[in-house]
């Protein structure tokens, strides 16, 4: 598991880079706009996968760790996270069943943990995306922080499996529409 490192302050740009690492420009306002829904909500769920498994992986300390404040590379973290979120969100679509069935279920999972993010300054606001409240996670108990975020809680848990089924869908949808059009392109898993 990484530690983060209190000597080195990571932003949510280096976070978002690596959590859309296979198409970093679909990670960018300006370059989302190049993409069709479709292409966005396979890059989105990939990302959401590898970010739900990075937030798992990482070691935000133990309670008996000395130095228990919530860092700006532990916020920034959190920040990527949840636009990562918000992004695959965005770009589901809600005319494909399988999809809107995902997408249903990644909503369900943020407001069943409402009251659990809020306590960190994390608020699910009625489309189901996440807001963050800087100030308020920045002074957000650290140990509740890393509960919510750890491989044991259900909501990072469940982020990474929805996401993997969503994009496993997406890929599928993908590929028929390619193959309808008689195009042949290789996508790189």
């Amino acid at each position: 598991m990484p530690k983060i490192s209190t000597g080195l302050t990571l932003t949510t740009d280096y976070f978002m880079r690596n959590f859309y690492q296979n198409n970093r420009e679909a990670c960018q306002r300006n370059g989302r706009g190049n993409y069709s829904r479709l292409e966005l909500s396979y890059e989105d769920s990939r990302a959401l996968s590898r970010a739900s498994k990075r937030m798992i992986s990482t070691d935000f300390g133990t309670d008996e760790d000395e130095d228990t404040e919530i860092d700006e590379t532990m916020i920034s973290r959190i920040k990527a996270f949840a636009e990562t979120y918000n992004n695959a969100i965005d770009s589901a679509n809600p005319d494909d069943n399988e999809t809107k069935h995902y997408l249903k279920k990644l909503k369900a999972l943020g407001k069943s943990h409402a009251e659990e993010l809020g306590e960190l300054g994390i608020s699910i606001e009625r489309d189901g995306k996440l807001t963050i409240d800087e100030s308020l996670l920045k002074m957000a108990d650290s140990s509740k922080v890393r509960k919510a975020f750890s491989e044991t809680n259900d909501f990072t848990t469940q982020s990474l499996q929805i996401s993997k089924r969503l994009n496993a869908v997406v890929h599928d949808n993908l590929l028929a529409q390619i193959n309808g059009n008689g195009m042949k392109i290789n996508i790189k898993l």
